[in-house]
């Protein structure tokens, strides 16, 4: 039954590893089974939902702009990294705006014209919950 649904925290029993997550396919069903754990908590996503990496990494690119990396997203997480030596140049306005389209979705940075160098991370998104609908996504 846990087929398609994503694990919510990680689970250890033995050699198994399923990280927080994880969607569960026939491969995870089968090392569950050898495990012998019979119950796992899910979570399953809505028509129209966007999981947290997806979104994550969907917002994190798309103001990412010149000079910034945009490490994978990973736990509904997508961080920004200087690509180059520079000054780092924040549209404080952009930022509010993101961060009030719904309590789900943050972004921070580093202080607007900090000096940074290249591989310093200099902004995060986060997804709160383990998706979001994708209209909030594509609204921040």
């Amino acid at each position: 039954d846990a087929i398609g649904g994503v694990t919510v925290h990680t689970l250890r029993q033995g050699p198994l590893v399923l990280k927080k997550g994880t969607t569960i396919g026939p491969a995870e069903v089968e090392q569950l089974e050898r495990a012998g754990i019979k119950d796992i908590v899910v979570v399953r996503m809505e028509e129209g939902d966007v999981s947290e990496d997806v979104a994550a990494a969907s917002i994190a690119l798309a103001i990412g702009g010149e000079g910034i990396h945009v490490e994978r997203a990973f736990t509904g997480r997508a961080n920004l990294f200087a690509a180059r030596p520079g000054l780092l140049v924040i549209d404080r306005a952009a930022v509010d705006r993101i961060n009030n389209v719904d309590e789900a979705i943050t972004f921070a940075t580093l202080a607007a014209y900090k000096p940074v160098v290249e591989g310093e991370m200099v902004g995060t998104v986060k997804i709160i919950p383990f998706g979001v609908e994708g209209v909030l996504r594509d609204a921040a």
